[in-house]
């Protein structure tokens, strides 16, 4: 005889928090756009619009077909960090208030 042989209910909360849920896939384009923008602002410490100028000369565009200024080029590398940090994330789950009744 086990102990739930006797039990009639099981009340379960699992309470879960975490912003790592929201992954939200790049495409191969925009995933390009923010490692070329990234290296460039990381690797060479250029300035926004230094970025947005040589992406431009080259003939990038953004993913949408616009000219990058230095405010798209902004956009781009902290949306990309921030979900570069959200993919990296350890989500650990926490059983609360577990109870057989």
């Amino acid at each position: 005889m086990s102990n739930f042989d006797d039990a009639s209910a099981l009340l379960m909360v699992v309470k879960l928090k975490t912003k790592a849920l929201i992954i939200g896939p790049y495409t191969s384009s925009q995933q390009r756009l923010f490692d070329r923008v990234f290296l460039l602002r990381e690797r060479e410490q250029l300035t926004f619009e230094a970025i947005a100028k040589l992406l431009s000369k080259s003939g990038t565009r953004s993913v949408k077909g616009c000219l990058l200024a230095a405010e798209h080029v902004f956009s781009i590398y902290k949306k990309g960090k921030l979900r570069m940090e959200r993919l990296t994330l350890k989500v650990e789950p926490e059983l609360v208030d577990l109870r057989f009744e």
